[in-house]
């Protein structure tokens, strides 16, 4: 006997069947919830759970007194829900932190080519501030978020920029949700000195040594894991 597929999961197909139909993109209009829900041929209390549920995904957005908007794309309902499922799996983080490594170090050929002095120049200024606070025992979330944003910002793809940031996104949850969120002063230094390493490669265009060093960064990365014991 086939398992009954729940009211609001089959609302969820037809919604999402429906903005395909009609081409609609993110900031368009849903109609009104009685004439989609005859439109869709479902109840009214079905049709609120499917866009409910499709809202927690990032598909949709209630906006209070206008109605329900298709909503832009982002990895944000994707974060939220990720690390809550992977922090008690230790597989888990090693594949996503075997993604993550590689994911940057595949892109690193066209980092070289297309990376503009500018962009250097701020990275550089990046590191440099990673290196004093490391050296003063503060941490530097902030400057390592804007340094992996910066390195890709010069391929112009917004697709890989948002994944980049999803996983440092999710790397830092993870180490707050470990209660190590105060790493040593060596461990600090030593991840900003990583990040002055990239930094040298890139000002030399050495695309070899630039695979090295980030591929090092990462290896430092896994060793604050060690679920995440990794071959890089």
């Amino acid at each position: 006997m086939s398992k009954k597929i729940p009211a609001y999961r089959l609302a969820q197909t037809e919604i999402k069947q429906f903005i395909e139909r009609q081409g609609l993109k993110p900031g368009d209009g849903l109609p009104p919830e009685g004439l989609l829900a005859d439109d869709l041929g479902i109840s009214r209390p079905s049709l609120r759970e499917g866009v409910k549920s499709l809202e927690s995904l990032g598909i949709l957005e209630a906006r209070h007194g206008e109605g329900i908007y298709v909503k832009a794309f982002s990895f944000d309902s994707i974060l939220e829900n990720l690390p809550y499922s992977m922090v008690a799996d230790d597989a888990q983080v090693t594949d996503l932190l075997y993604v993550r490594t590689y994911l940057e170090l595949g892109a690193i050929p066209s980092v070289v080519r297309t990376i503009q002095p500018e962009n250097i120049e701020k990275l550089r200024a990046l590191a440099e501030a990673m290196l004093s606070k490391a050296q003063e025992n503060q941490t530097f979330f902030d400057e390592d978020r804007a340094f992996h944003a910066e390195m890709y910002r010069c391929m112009d793809n917004n697709f890989l920029l948002s994944l980049i940031d999803l996983f440092w996104r999710i790397f830092n949850n993870l180490l707050q949700n470990s209660g190590e969120l105060a790493v040593d002063q060596w461990q600090l230094e030593n991840s900003a000195r990583d990040h002055m390493a990239i930094v040298e490669m890139l000002e030399k265009k050495d695309k070899a040594g630039l695979m090295w060093a980030h591929a090092k960064h990462f290896e430092s990365i896994a060793k604050r894991y060690p679920q995440a014991a990794i071959q890089i």
